[in-house]
């Protein structure tokens, strides 16, 4: 059996030098329990290389340790790694796993579809559906959550088309629907793509069995879609997760850029405070950099010797943020008791 699939993924470029010009793209994969959502990730990591010889033979139903793989391989254990997972054939615990392509490099979420753990695959949204079922609860409860946490770009994946005989009408009928329902959520783009995982339809290239979709396969969306990294317009901004001081000749203040840019020498204030200073060294691992932006993870020092705390902001002086004592804000409630207003 041949431990690759045959399409052009790669291309003939070192593979190091590749790796590391390529743009990451992080998504999570969500939505109802037994849609298929682990055998669609799994199978995505088979046709694009992901997948080692020897998981291939753990995999295969029929073969033995040292025999030849089986052709019918089931592709969710690649991401269900918990001896209950398997049990019970569903999704516990987020899987994260990592893929590349001869365009991109990707790290993929898996969530939990069971209501038992949302909280666990929203989780998972914090750092991104079945033919046959058509748009569940927890499948809009998925899309109501991922929303919440600041995603603004869906693709729906309309799973299991060989159930409905791969129906166009069925597929314009939940594309409606699902779309409809997402015209009330804070989504800025959405796709929708027929294809059955199991199968491997639609997922690399565009499937035969549905000659009347016209738009890209999955990973023919995954490695073109293009990803915004935050409203640069708003403002440097960098909330303050760490204060690194391993002795008392440095001060860094470690955090994630999600928004704008900053360069040494960039007036900045820290919020509440208020006081005004200047970034003096952006640290990073690789060394100092002369310039980061919005998604970098740095350690900004400053020039002078001023009181920050992990929770304070550093900002941009020229564009600052909004202060406010009001706000609106949809909750996450994972507590198994109802919220109470009022209680701490």
């Amino acid at each position: 059996m041949n431990t690759q699939p045959d399409h052009a993924l790669f291309d003939t470029v070192d593979p190091i030098a590749r790796h590391d010009r390529n743009s990451l793209l992080r998504f999570i994969v969500c939505g109802s329990v037994d849609h298929g959502k682990s055998t669609l990730i799994g199978r995505l990591l088979y046709e694009s290389g992901s997948v080692l010889f020897d998981q291939l033979q753990a995999l295969s139903r029929f073969g033995d340790a040292g025999g030849e793989c089986g052709e019918d391989l089931d592709f969710s254990l690649l991401l269900d790694g918990l001896a209950a997972e398997r049990e019970q054939k569903i999704t516990i615990d987020v899987a994260y796993r990592f893929f590349t392509t001869a365009r991109r490099k990707y790290i993929v979420a898996d969530a939990p579809g069971h209501e038992q753990y949302t909280r666990n695959m929203a989780t998972g949204a914090s750092t991104a559906d079945s033919a046959a079922d058509g748009l569940t609860r927890q499948t809009r409860r998925h899309a109501i959550i991922v929303s919440t946490l600041g995603v603004r770009q869906m693709l729906v994946a309309v799973n299991k088309m060989d159930l409905v005989g791969w129906s166009e009408s069925r597929f314009v009928e939940l594309q409606a629907e699902f779309g409809g329902f997402l015209r009330d959520l804070d989504i800025d783009e959405v796709a929708f793509i027929p294809l059955s995982a199991r199968e491997g339809e639609n997922l690399v290239s565009c499937s035969p069995r549905m000659p009347w979709y016209r738009g890209p396969s999955l990973l023919e969306y995954l490695e073109t879609v293009e990803v915004e990294s935050g409203p640069q317009n708003a403002g440097f901004r960098i909330p303050v997760q760490y204060v690194n001081r391993p002795d008392s000749t440095f001060r860094g203040y470690c955090g994630l850029i999600t928004n704008g840019d900053v360069y040494p020498g960039m007036p900045v204030q820290v919020l509440p405070s208020g006081q005004r200073t200047h970034a003096a060294r952006i640290v990073t691992a690789d060394g100092d950099l002369v310039h980061a932006r919005a998604g970098q993870a740095v350690t900004l020092t400053l020039s002078d010797d001023i009181d920050v705390s992990r929770g304070d902001m550093i900002a941009d002086c020229n564009l600052p943020p909004t202060v406010a004592d009001r706000f609106d804000a949809r909750l996450v409630w994972i507590g198994p008791d109802a919220l109470v207003p009022g209680r701490s």
